[in-house]
């Protein structure tokens, strides 16, 4: 499965844009009302600014597989985003995969932790399919990474970007909807 290389800076523009057009954040470029102060335009402006680096950071740590960072991140600066128990599942998915990934016993031991601590609880809560992607994960442990016949050889490829951009996208939108920094 050929990948296709991703420009990220026009990514975030494009969710930037949109979050803007649907009134998410306030355009700072808007011309502003005479009653308003530049202090607002420059909060606004910084905030927009501290989004764009929070969700780079976050993607960052998704694409080099440092899923705990990501998570890290978001209890850090936008709690609220982990309470969408379907983005906390696909990260904690994600998670799993990567430790997997690894291939060392300690990492797979760590998976199957991940598995009993975080995984399976989420995979309760986050929507009604979670649980069946859930048992399907579980083939995971069964089979070889390197196993390209396998059920679940699809969830091994390390340029899985559609997974990524759907986890990134879920949290970039909640983010904006929300603005919620501390």
């Amino acid at each position: 499965m050929e990948s296709t290389p991703v420009n990220w800076e026009s990514l975030d523009s494009l969710v930037i844009n949109f979050a803007k057009s649907e009134h998410l954040i306030e355009d700072s470029s808007a011309p502003s009302s005479p009653s308003s102060s530049s202090a607002s335009s420059s909060s606004n402006s910084s905030s927009s600014y501290h989004s764009r680096l929070l969700i780079r950071q976050i993607r960052r740590s998704i694409e080099s597989g440092d899923v705990d960072s990501a998570i890290y991140l978001l209890r850090e600066h936008a709690p609220v985003v982990l309470d969408d128990h379907r983005i906390l599942f696909r990260l904690q998915k994600q998670k799993f995969i990567e430790l997997l990934r690894r291939g060392t016993e300690k990492d797979r031991d760590s998976a199957i932790q991940c598995l009993r601590v975080a995984l399976a609880p989420c995979a309760l809560d986050a929507y009604p399919e979670a649980y069946e992607e859930f048992k399907h994960i579980l083939l995971a442990l069964i089979f070889d990474k390197e196993d390209k016949c396998s059920p679940v050889a699809d969830e091994f490829v390390e340029t899985d970007m559609i997974l990524i951009l759907k986890n990134l996208w879920e949290i970039t939108i909640f983010i904006l909807k929300n603005m919620i920094f501390c």
